[in-house]
């Protein structure tokens, strides 16, 4: 889905404990730089690649990926990308990196919830799925704080916005005016949501009203969410609704 020039919404696929859903990871590119935001799970390199050829874009001149959180379906498919390309620089927030890399359990998996659901699964799936977080660890080759912003593509903000995960970050792609969220914000019944609001303490809730403070501080006119897709209905009224 295109959203501006040389700014796509990559639409793959997804199958994770028998759960079918779509993911939309997003493609930014100039004449020197391809850089892909979230790289799904390990099956996912197939649907990448046809996403990345349906825009025009060659997958072997992916030369960035930016994670914005350490959750399996946005880290997954990273090694599988590394190993056919090589040269490729990983980006993410410090307090995400030990996760990222290994060198902490992925939080999901200390969250009793999700390990019902992994433990009800029948036998080879749980294995399998088990197996997929044990090998989804990557290195990260540059870190990102609050504030930077890159050089990619007629610039980026790193926004941190830690609640999701410690280390969750969103991006303004300035040419675009596009504000890709991650997992932090959500689509639900078409509109705009803070995602699982309701499980929120205050300390948290006072967390995420100010970095919602950080988003209406920038011109936005598209919203890409992981998990929703695009919102870019009066997307900055929106976000001072949010708060």
């Amino acid at each position: 889905m295109k959203i501006a020039d040389k700014i796509e919404i990559l639409e793959i696929p997804m199958k994770i404990m028998g759960t079918e859903s779509t993911i939309y990871p997003t493609l930014i590119w100039d004449d020197n730089n391809v850089i892909l935001v979230d790289a799904g799970l390990p099956n996912n390199l197939k649907e990448i690649k046809n996403a990345m050829d349906k825009a025009g874009v060659p997958f072997e001149k992916i030369d960035t990926i930016i994670v914005t959180h350490q959750d399996i379906d946005h880290i997954g498919g990273i090694n599988d990308i590394v190993e056919e390309l090589n040269d490729i620089k990983v980006l993410a927030h410090g307090d995400d990196k030990p996760y990222i890399q290994g060198e902490k359990k992925i939080l999901r998996l200390n969250n009793s919830n999700f390990m019902d659901r992994i433990n009800a699964l029948p036998e080879e799936e749980r294995l399998k799925i088990l197996d997929m977080f044990e090998n989804a660890s990557v290195k990260v080759d540059v870190v990102l704080s609050n504030g930077e912003e890159l050089a990619y593509c007629g610039g980026i903000i790193v926004i941190h916005t830690p609640g999701h995960t410690p280390g969750h970050i969103c991006l303004y792609h300035e040419e675009s005016k596009s504000l890709i969220v991650g997992d932090a914000l959500n689509i639900d019944e078409e509109q705009l949501i803070v995602t699982n609001t309701q499980a929120l303490n205050e300390k948290e809730r006072k967390i995420v009203i100010n970095w919602l403070k950080k988003f209406i501080e920038l011109d936005v006119e598209n919203v890409i969410t992981y998990h929703g897709g695009l919102f870019n209905d009066n997307s900055n009224q929106k976000i001072k609704e949010l708060i």
